[in-house]
């Protein structure tokens, strides 16, 4: 009956014992494909914070260069020339009115002048008419009358031409009077509005960067701890290939009892050796697992913590898709840019056609210093004819006395047209003078003037292209930091998901001790079975490579008694603290 119980019991026990295979070879290719998977993870997040932290290094240096500082700096200097440049308007406004002012004296004279011409043109008229009843004039006298008729009519269009020019001249500074008023008006409007709003918002940008410049170098320190906690992590999965050799060890344990010299055992001594190595095992595999849920805890755990502190590496993400970013800086400092290009183009268009205008009065002024000059020798040759108009009346007696009162009359009238045209070439010269001096001594200032605003354009052009440039490095290399980092953060998620390794690997432990443990029996003595079992566990023994193992394997050992020599090859471990092992 004995032996038939115990024979029952050895067919349970290798039932047994080949699930209990099963669910360590179910363990040992989990944790092959998990500990693997994990690690690659794991090997993929070092690769990506090393690129992480080489993009943040270079954003740095990019940062940290004179870039911006120097576009800051042309900038500032070219508001401060933007300031500067409507101070010719008013100097140029104040001469313009007073090329007006000149205009309306000139037109006052060209009327008093009008009045005169035809005075004389009427006592022309009537000296013709009053001679032509007098016998003793003569043809000479009606000859002579449309000569001074003829001189005056010359006036009269020479001083038609005047007033036409003078019109067009009006025009002319009126208009360009108009446009430096519009213009005053719109230095009003963005002066000093827009080269205050330049320096605004680079500063607003230098500050942005130099924000980003902290939270790259605050985020590269943190991806650099986080990189030594990750590679630590890597090398702590070490506990994956450590388990497996010790779970294979169980296997090498379980195959050991169905060696041939154990089947030659009778059934009853087979049951005994049996159960004590199944024993060996249980404790084998029991530390085995309390080992592995230990160790891959506090890597749980701290891939865990490691996750969460690369989140603040989304900050960068946070900076890259826009949460105070540089994108909406650049458009406005582009648009104030813009004002400011319209501006210059304005005042600069302003003075070329104000040097125009100085120069078109100047070419005027002279021509109609030339009028008057002719108007005033016709006031000569009339004043001569009516001299020699007086001499004659003189001689002709007292039949010529009303032809000497009217040339008496057409001297007198000459003389007020010639004090009108002295009159009109002082304004002349006052204008002549005006055009020619801002047409000599302005012509230096306008192009001082014109090379100042084409060098504040030309500054605020390089310096926002300075700025784009450089924003450009910036946000580009903030957008791949930020998707490195993104990238980074993922797979230590995904590493501390994946992370289950106590429901993936434990469980099958924890069923495989179960097995180990069902139906075991009662220990029986092994004192007869020493012959057999001693070479037994000398091979099982040479399997251990870790102190762990032998000093499970040690009092089992002592309990068979004398057994072969431990695997020689095999060292302990040197002493290493948790802080060592994981991190």
């Amino acid at each position: 009956m004995v032996s038939s119980s115990l024979a029952v019991s050895a067919s349970s026990a290798i039932s047994a014992d080949d699930r209990t295979g099963a669910c360590l070879e179910a363990a040992r290719s989990a944790i092959e494909g998990r500990f693997l998977d994990v690690g690659e993870v794991l090997s993929r997040a070092v690769d990506g914070m090393n690129a992480l932290i080489t993009a943040l290094d270079r954003m740095k240096e990019s940062l940290d260069g004179d870039s911006v500082a120097t576009a800051a700096r042309e900038l500032g200097q070219a508001s401060d020339t933007l300031r500067q440049l409507p101070q010719s308007l008013e100097g140029r406004l104040e001469k313009l009115s007073g090329l007006v002012k000149v205009g309306a004296e000139l037109n006052k004279c060209i009327e008093d002048m009008h009045k005169h011409l035809a005075y004389l043109r009427v006592f022309g008229v009537n000296i013709k008419i009053t001679s032509g009843g007098i016998a003793a004039a003569g043809p000479e006298f009606a000859i002579f009358a449309q000569e001074i008729c003829d001189c005056i009519e010359l006036g009269r269009n020479q001083l038609d031409t005047f007033r036409a020019d003078l019109a067009g001249l009006d025009g002319d500074l009126r208009q360009a009077l108009g446009q430096e008023a519009d213009l005053a008006r719109r230095c009003d409007e963005l002066l000093p509005a827009v080269p205050d709003s330049l320096v605004a918002q680079v500063t607003a940008i230098t500050a942005h960067q130099a924000r980003i410049g902290e939270i790259s170098q605050q985020v590269a320190g943190l991806a650099r701890e986080v990189r030594k906690k990750v590679a630590s992590a890597l090398a702590a999965l070490q506990i994956g290939d450590i388990t497996r050799q010790r779970i294979e060890h169980v296997q090498f344990g379980l195959a050991l009892m169905e060696a041939p010299e154990v089947h030659a055992l009778p059934p009853e001594a087979r049951a005994r050796l049996t159960t004590f190595l199944r024993r060996v095992l249980i404790a084998q595999l029991d530390a085995t697992t309390r080992d592995f849920r230990r160790d891959v805890s506090r890597i749980g755990l701290n891939v865990g913590a490691m996750a969460a502190d690369a989140n603040e590496i989304l900050r960068l993400r946070d900076h890259a898709e826009g949460k105070g970013g540089e994108g909406n800086f650049l458009r406005g400092l582009e648009a104030n840019v813009g004002k400011a290009f319209a501006l210059v183009d304005d005042i600069e268009a302003g003075e070329r056609s104000a040097e125009t205008v100085s120069r078109s009065a100047a070419r005027s002024a002279r021509d109609l210093a030339a009028q008057i000059a002719a108007i005033q020798n016709m006031r000569a040759d009339v004043q001569m004819m009516a001299m020699n108009t007086t001499l004659k009346c003189s001689r002709i007696g007292e039949t010529g006395k009303p032809l000497g009162v009217i040339a008496i009359e057409l001297r007198q009238h000459a003389t007020h047209l010639e004090t009108s045209a002295g009159h009109t070439l002082a304004a002349l010269e006052s204008l002549f003078g005006s055009t020619t001096d801002e047409a000599v001594d302005d012509s230096e200032l306008l192009e001082r003037q014109a090379s100042a605003a084409s060098a504040a354009a030309e500054a605020l052009r390089d310096a926002v292209e300075r700025i784009r440039k450089t924003g450009d490095e910036v946000e580009g290399d903030l957008a791949s930091a930020a998707q490195q980092g993104g990238a980074v953060v993922d797979m230590l998620r995904q590493a501390a998901t994946r992370f289950d390794f106590d429901r993936q690997v434990g469980g099958y432990l924890d069923e495989a001790l179960g097995l180990l443990n069902r139906d075991l029996g009662q220990d029986g003595p092994i004192d007869d079975l020493a012959a057999v079992l001693a070479p037994l566990m000398a091979k099982l023994s040479r399997t251990y490579t870790m102190a762990q193992e032998r000093e499970v394997h040690a009092p089992f050992a002592d309990a068979v008694g004398e057994v072969p020599e431990l695997n020689p090859h095999a060292q302990p471990p040197a002493a290493q603290s948790d802080d060592d092992v994981l991190f």
